[in-house]
């Protein structure tokens, strides 16, 4: 009889064993260190809410300042409005009144080395160079061609009544101004003061076949200081002033010889000046 043979024993390997404990708490170590991390980022998640929490705050009084500041612009707004519907506002119509003035002036300047001869007869094909030497030779006053830097008429030409284009020299109706700029002042000056020593001169002697009438030798002014003066010389002779004048693009109006001289500047000073609406 055979005999049975027994299986051997397995006798267990002790470094399978220490592998899979090894394995084991490398796993807790870094299940433990991710924890760390969440735990790190978490709190750094925590501290940005609270922060974008803070700035939300701060927003809001920011915001809430701001609305404040706009809403006491409106009501400051509002009162302006108001006082300007209630007639406040003169203030700012005075300031742009004195501003155009003041831009009325400094066009005059512009005009300041210039003249206009008015009522002078005007003929077809004159020579307006020609003319106002001939007017200045007239009035006592050497003038040279040099001194001119431009003679011309302006304005649309006036005919009379029932005229036609084919109206003979002298024919025009009241003729347009002879307007001349000189190179220096002091020959403007010199010309128009020769005109008011010889007032009442007229176009005899010109050279010219139409009848003989008085022309005027005047500062040339701006529109503006043309209307203003014609509405103090109707207001002037109306309430017998003496001295009505110009003088450097400036108006003047002088009740007697012994009164003060007065600056008209606007409608304004033709009612203070003469005490009647303008």
């Amino acid at each position: 009889m055979d005999s049975l043979e027994l299986p051997e024993p397995v006798v267990s390997d002790g470094r399978h064993n220490s592998t899979a404990n090894d394995t084991t708490e490398e796993f807790k170590v870094e299940l433990g260190l991710e924890i760390r991390l969440f735990r790190e980022e978490l709190s750094a998640v925590r501290e940005e809410i609270r922060l974008f929490r803070a700035e939300v705050k701060d927003l809001k009084s920011s915001f809430a300042a701001t609305d404040e500041r706009i809403s006491t612009l409106d009501s400051r707004v509002d009162v302006l409005e108001k006082r300007v519907m209630e007639g406040s506002g003169s203030r700012l119509e005075a300031v742009i009144a004195e501003l155009r003035l003041e831009l009325n002036e400094k066009d005059q300047e512009l005009l300041g080395n210039d003249v206009e001869v008015s009522n002078l007869p005007e003929e077809n094909g004159e020579n307006a160079t020609h003319m106002i030497m001939a007017v200045a030779t007239k009035l006592g006053v050497t003038l040279r061609e040099s001194d001119i830097v431009s003679a011309e008429r302006v304005g649309a030409r006036r005919r009379a009544p029932g005229e036609g284009e084919d109206a003979g020299a002298g024919a025009a109706g009241r003729p347009r101004p002879l307007v001349v700029r000189f190179t220096r002042r002091a020959v403007k000056d010199e010309l128009t003061a020769a005109a008011r020593v010889r007032r009442g001169a007229t176009s005899a002697d010109l050279s010219q076949s139409s009848a003989p009438r008085p022309f005027y030798v005047n500062e040339r002014l701006t529109k503006y200081n043309r209307q203003l003066y014609y509405q103090t010389r109707e207001v002037g002779r109306r309430l017998s002033w003496r001295f009505l004048w110009t003088k450097k693009g400036r108006i003047y109006a002088r009740q007697g010889q012994d009164t003060p001289r007065h600056w008209i500047r606007s409608a304004d000073d033709i009612s203070r000046v003469f005490g009647v609406a303008s």
